[in-house]
Formats: C-alpha cells, sequence, structure tokens
C-alpha cells in the first residue's frame, strides 16, 4: 500500500536515510546562510565618521549619547564649530576630518 496517506508502515531504510540526508542539507544551508551574513554584513557603521557624515559621542544628562549628520547637515555642522575652541568643537572638528569635510 505505497502512497497511503497518512502512511501506516513504519519508513523503510532508503527512506530513512532520504530523510537523513534532506534534513542535513536544509541545516547545512541554513548555516553557511548564516555564516554567509555574518561575513559579508556590511551595513554602515553609524559610530563612525566617514563618506561625509560626522558623529559625535558626547556626554548627555542620561550618559553618553550620540549626534549624527551627514551631507549639507554635516558640511553645516562643521563649519559652525570651525572657529569654536570648546572640547566639543575641537571633538566635532576631528571628527570632521576623519568624514572628509574639513582638510
Amino acid at each position: 500500500m505505497r502512497g497511503k496517506t497518512p502512511p501506516t508502515e513504519p519508513l523503510t531504510s532508503g527512506e530513512r536515510r532520504n530523510l537523513l540526508i534532506g534534513a542535513a542539507v536544509v541545516v547545512a544551508l541554513v548555516v553557511a546562510g548564516v555564516v554567509a551574513w555574518a561575513l559579508l554584513d556590511h551595513r554602515p557603521d553609524y559610530s563612525r565618521s566617514e563618506n561625509g557624515c560626522v558623529a559625535v559621542l558626547s556626554a548627555g544628562t542620561m550618559g553618553g549619547q550620540q549626534q549624527r549628520a551627514c551631507g549639507e547637515r554635516a558640511r553645516e555642522w562643521c563649519r559652525t564649530v570651525a572657529d569654536q575652541q570648546d572640547s566639543f568643537s575641537l571633538k566635532v572638528r576631528q571628527e570632521c576630518r576623519k568624514a572628509g569635510i574639513v582638510g
């Protein structure tokens, strides 16, 4: 009575082997996918200043806070702090240089 739904007989050794091979292939594909995702994950790191974006970590009322700007907002931020001498402005200028905005 092959093909009966649901099957009433135990699986044969060949069917068990095929089932194990299929499960092993699925597990291997999942593991390969996880490894590829971990190795090739190229999301931007928002904590670094680069590619025209400026990120500065500073003290805030609830601890450290990150301020970030990109594009024209970053260029304006860098121009604003160019002549200031406080420690935060010095940090911003340093990050502006890293982002390639101020030479």
